[in-house]
């Protein structure tokens, strides 16, 4: 993808056209390293994690180390949350002055510790607030505005027709829809006929996000309901691979075969270390917040369940080692044995996402 900044205002639907495969934003999980390894695999657009307005204008570190931006993670978009138009105009500012290309407002995580304070989903019973909100923020930057929101709060109970209308009105240039309602949260199926429904509403760009696991849900969301991006979260967890394979389908190309278990290793190493060095070099730091990374790379393998029960032995860089070792002893191999053992050469065994949730 060609580098932007945001003096060169990128436009949403040719970036989508060239490659519609999107790193969700997931609180938690998709900071740069994870993103870094997400676009290093073929995704075209990757998100922040989510960022609450206060924090980022009361100068939280965490909140600053999220906005940052790095020369080859572009396109990225920022994620801001908040129930204050005000404060959510004041941190949009804020992160189009770190040079970040794109902001997402958040109309969509269904957690208590955000909807109580009236932000997130709780906004899709609130419409008049998120229009504030969505008028605040786009008159407070220049750089695209984008909305991430859900079906509505409840079964029955949608209102996709009406935050089109809204949004459109409010000068909004995308939309991104997770198919799922706030009362839902991550349990059930995503229904992509709301996805479908969005498309009919609006001429906007339409991003399609929820249950896409495997290489041919990509293709299949667009052509089914006619979205022009597709949004991919837990599926891409500890599978950063997953995106070279939906790529690969939605360009008609046979699907890149699994890595190898020394392309595996090679990756999660590569993870952790970026992570530590994303934390100030705080390795212990690091190797805690990696353990559920480390838990879904390893899902499919051999001994994976046993192994996910002693992560809490991962403290730094030498007990990830131990721990990768345990693991792959069941396979075969060690990780002194990376171009001795042709085992390394095999490919790993599929990856399955079912039955995980995770915020997206």
């Amino acid at each position: 993808m060609p580098q932007l900044n945001n003096s060169s205002q990128p436009d949403i639907r040719q970036l989508l056209a060239k490659n519609p495969f999107i790193a969700a934003p997931m609180d938690g999980y998709s900071d740069y390293p994870y993103r870094e390894a997400c676009r290093e695999c073929g995704a075209g657009i990757t998100y922040s994690e989510m960022i609450p307005a206060i924090a980022l204008t009361f100068g939280a570190k965490d909140a600053k180390r999220r906005v940052k931006v790095y020369p080859n993670d572009s396109p990225f978009i920022v994620q801001i949350e908040g129930s204050k138009p005000d404060v959510m105009a004041k941190a949009a500012q804020m992160v189009q002055e770190a040079g970040v290309q794109i902001i997402d407002i958040n109309a969509g995580c269904p957690s208590r510790r955000v909807t109580n304070g009236g932000a997130g989903a709780a906004l899709l019973s609130d419409l008049l607030l998120m229009e504030r909100i969505l008028k605040a923020v786009k008159e407070a930057v220049t750089i695209p505005v984008t909305l991430k929101f859900r079906s509505g709060p409840s079964t029955g109970n949608f209102v996709i027709e009406e935050v089109a209308k809204m949004a459109e009105d409010s000068g909004i240039d995308a939309l991104a829809l997770h198919a799922r309602t706030r009362s839902q949260g991550y349990r059930g199926s995503a229904d992509w006929s709301h996805i479908a429904k969005l498309v009919e509403c609006t001429k906007m760009p339409v991003i399609g996000n929820g249950d896409v696991l495997k290489g041919e849900d990509g293709l299949q969301m667009i052509k089914q309901t006619g979205c022009h991006g597709v949004m991919v979260g837990r599926g891409a967890i500890g599978n950063p691979w997953l995106f070279g394979e939906l790529l690969a389908v939605w360009q008609g190309l046979p699907k890149p075969p699994r890595p190898t278990r020394a392309q595996w290793f090679a990756m999660v190493l590569a993870h952790f270390d970026g992570m530590a060095e994303y934390f100030d070099n705080d390795s212990e730091l690091a190797a805690r917040l990696f353990r559920k990374h480390l838990s879904r790379y390893t899902r499919g393998m051999k001994g994976a369940v046993s192994f996910r029960r002693q992560l809490a032995a991962v403290q730094n860089r030498s007990s990830l080692l131990s721990a990768i070792n345990s693991i792959l002893a069941d396979e075969g191999i060690t990780t002194d044995q990376t171009r001795e053992n042709p085992l390394w050469d095999q490919p790993m065994p599929e990856h399955d996402s079912h039955g995980f949730v995770t915020p997206e």
